[in-house]
């Protein structure tokens, strides 16, 4: 066995395998009607499923081996990568979009989803060079600087369009900015002058602003675009405490769009109540827990931030994911990660825990406190 496997977390490690294990059961029971009509067989989402698994697994053991620090060094040419990459998908013929969207560049076999991608790499990006900038960040230039690397890779996704996905990215970018110790006043400044950018962006989009509208009085527009937010909420009733059963669930005979992917959510509250949902947090919690204590434990400033950014991502999806189908906030198309289908956000998700079980392998090497090591 690889010597950096043995010196993993092994609960973050035992965790992430754990709700892979869950993945594969909820996609198969929430996707198998869909499959049986749109692709004449009910084994066509699991099967997929089952083959991005095995990618997700080969890209876990890969960064689990691959030195943090190495990929830290390749980051500015990776993050110029992810640029191109998303600026190739804006030139994509309308004929190849995907509901209007142009997220995925087609390579085959399968199709990736390019802000998947670029997130990991702006997160990587941030982490290497505010490791060596920390010390200059309160000065306005060296934080523009930061700001435009966010906000290039922001801007471009909102032109897919995938404005939560942007913004999701953005506020994990300028968290990392708060805790590498950017200044509050500009931060608020910046923060701040971003409003009216928002607001325009909502009032120029048709489905956002109905969206918007539907979400603060969904009662009045359960058939129009209120419909998703109410029948999500009709399957977490559906399943009560205990849950109608795997498989046994109503909502995904079409009464939801996209079951297993943007409502899986709402699926597994039906089929596995509310009950079955505590157990899932819990084990989301353990795994999230653990990444946060990795980068306060990590041997070094990019380390600390890179992990946190990691985690952080993954806790905002799983919550966001959690928010839109509980009608805390308007729907939006964001997968619960390790639990929807969706090959790239399973693929990317586990990329990310290798590089945090890398960080935790060399937690140990380190013996001076964080806050020492900032002063060398």
């Amino acid at each position: 066995m690889s010597e950096k496997l043995l010196k993993i977390d092994k609960i973050i490690f035992i965790s992430a395998l754990l709700m892979m294990g869950f993945g594969i059961v909820f996609v198969y029971s929430s996707s198998f009607a869909l499959a049986q009509v749109r692709h004449g067989g009910s084994y066509f989402y699991l099967l997929n499923h089952i083959i991005r698994v095995l990618i997700a697994l080969c890209c876990l053991v890969f960064f689990i081996n691959v030195d943090y620090h190495v990929l830290g060094k390749y980051s500015s040419i990776l993050y110029i990568f992810a640029v191109c990459l998303l600026v190739y998908t804006l030139t994509i013929p309308d004929e190849e979009a995907v509901n209007g969207a142009k997220r995925w560049i087609n390579l085959g076999l399968f199709r990736i989803q390019v802000s998947e991608f670029a997130r990991i790499i702006l997160i990587l990006s941030l982490a290497y060079q505010l490791e060596k900038q920390a010390d200059h960040l309160h000065m306005v230039g060296v934080f523009i600087l930061h700001v435009f690397r966010i906000g290039l890779i922001c801007f471009l996704i909102i032109l897919e369009p995938d404005f939560s996905t942007a913004l999701v990215i953005g506020m994990i970018s300028f968290c990392l900015l708060f805790i590498a110790g950017a200044k509050m006043s500009h931060l608020t400044s910046f923060l701040v002058s971003l409003i009216p950018f928002i607001v325009l962006t909502i009032l120029n989009s048709t489905y956002r602003f109905n969206r918007l509208i539907a979400h603060f009085n969904f009662q009045d527009h359960t058939q129009g675009t209120g419909y998703q937010t109410f029948q999500a909420l009709v399957g977490l009733g559906n399943g009560g405490f205990f849950g109608t059963g795997l498989g046994l669930g109503e909502q995904k005979y079409f009464y939801l769009p996209e079951p297993h992917t943007d409502f899986v959510f709402s699926i597994l509250g039906e089929e596995i109540g509310f009950s079955g949902l505590l157990i899932v947090f819990a084990v989301f919690l353990i795994l999230v827990y653990r990444g946060m204590r990795i980068s306060f434990k990590a041997p070094d400033k990019m380390g600390h931030f890179l992990a946190f950014g990691l985690t952080l991502m993954m806790s905002c999806y799983f919550l966001l994911h959690s928010f839109v189908n509980t009608g805390i906030v308007p729907i939006t198309g964001v997968p619960l990660p390790f639990l929807s289908y969706g090959g790239m956000s399973l693929i990317f998700t586990m990329s990310s825990i290798g590089i945090i079980l890398n960080i935790s392998s060399q937690t140990k090497i380190a013996h001076v406190p964080l806050k020492k090591r900032r002063k060398t």
